[in-house]
């Protein structure tokens, strides 16, 4: 439910000559409206389902392959430790609380 969100922002930092210099290209795998709408009711029990912390990054992959949110071993690797950050415990949580932006799931596809 970010692709619009990352495309918009790789938009804006284009524009920007530093950042420019930085963005090699944006691949958004992203669901159809349709999938999207479906799968709504469900979104709150998926994302309260998921651990809130991890003992390191590989922990983190294992469970997302496991769990089935990501379906191929490789993409895990490339795309969980990016949406890490270490605590000061060093454990690792997730960088976005997603039930934050709860308010905003229905808006965004009605």
């Amino acid at each position: 439910m970010g692709g619009a969100v990352a495309a918009k922002a790789t938009e804006v930092a284009l524009n920007d000559e530093i950042l420019a210099k930085r963005i090699l290209g944006l691949i958004v795998i992203d669901v159809v409206e349709g999938t999207a709408l479906e799968a709504l009711p469900f979104m709150e029990t998926i994302v309260k389902n998921r651990p809130g912390s991890f003992k390191d990054p590989q922990s983190a992959i294992q469970w997302a392959y496991r769990s089935g949110t990501v379906k191929d071993v490789t993409s895990a690797r490339v795309s969980i430790p990016p949406q890490l950050v270490e605590r000061h415990d060093k454990d690792y949580a997730w960088k976005v609380d997603l039930m934050h932006s709860q308010p905003y799931w229905v808006g965004k596809f009605c």
